[in-house]
């Protein structure tokens, strides 16, 4: 094994994203529950938002353990990686930046507007840490002469990077037209949800791409 840092981090990496994309589809089934709230149900069974609130927060709850069990794996993933390749390097200083921003939201909570543009630099953030964790597969491919992974691992930056933006575009409406049309914004997380779930599809068969090329 040429590059066992790289190996061990990505198969981390991936294992987080696995994880991330669990968190993702529970968060849709959070938002979907209280949408349907009500819909084709007898007057008798009266399903209020109280009715459903043990089975959200439970989600909730999940969401959360799981996504922080994510975050952490994926960190440890990044900086066990970046003794091998300078792109993980770089892939860990921008997730540093996103968990700064993180924990300034978390401190301003009562500022909306910096929450908000927190959120925004968070997404970018971890736009740019997948755009250097790919960039750092191909780079070992090339070293590997895999060319056939190298292309597969940027074909899929290249779409990832595509989706990552247009939920960045998506968020950025949010903030600065300050929406308040609950049903588009419903439409709009949604739509959002979708679209990184797509990313993640993407992004997990790049990472196992060059997780099975390291493996060798």
């Amino acid at each position: 094994m040429r590059f066992p840092n790289a190996y061990r981090g990505i198969k981390k990496i991936w294992i987080a994203e696995l994880l991330m994309l669990l968190a993702t589809i529970l968060s849709i089934v959070i938002i979907v529950i209280p949408a349907v709230n009500g819909v084709n149900l007898s007057v008798e069974q009266n399903l209020s938002q109280a009715y459903y609130a043990p089975t959200i927060a439970s989600l909730a709850l999940t969401v959360a353990f799981v996504g922080l069990v994510a975050f952490f794996l994926n960190l440890l993933g990044v900086i066990v990686a970046r003794v091998d390749d300078e792109n993980f390097r770089i892939a860990l200083y921008v997730t540093i930046l996103g968990i700064a921003a993180s924990i300034v939201s978390a401190i301003w909570t009562n500022n909306q507007r910096l929450t908000d543009w927190m959120d925004i630099a968070i997404t970018i953030c971890s736009l740019f840490a997948s755009f250097y964790i790919l960039t750092g597969i191909a780079s070992l491919a090339g070293k590997f002469g895999d060319e056939e992974t190298r292309k597969v691992v940027l074909k899929a930056r290249l779409w990832l990077e595509g989706s990552f933006c247009l939920t960045a575009i998506l968020k950025f409406i949010t903030v600065v037209f300050r929406i308040e049309n609950e049903t588009l914004l419903l439409v709009l997380g949604i739509g959002a949800l979708v679209v990184e779930i797509i990313s993640y599809i993407l992004y997990l068969m790049a990472l196992k791409r060059g997780k099975n090329m390291l493996a060798k």
